[in-house]
């Protein structure tokens, strides 16, 4: 009888973007607004 691992590769990455999703929505919702607006727009700058 052949043992499944505990997480497949596909449950893995499904647990990481739903994590990495709650804790990035937590640090943009804590964030100040100007340094929120700061980020954005040099992110906008370096782009174009």
């Amino acid at each position: 009888m052949k043992r499944d691992p505990l997480f497949s590769i596909g449950d893995f990455a499904i647990w990481s973007a739903i994590l990495g999703g709650v804790i990035g929505y937590q640090l943009w919702a804590h964030a100040s607004e100007p340094a929120l607006t700061t980020a954005v727009s040099a992110i906008g700058q370096m782009a174009g």
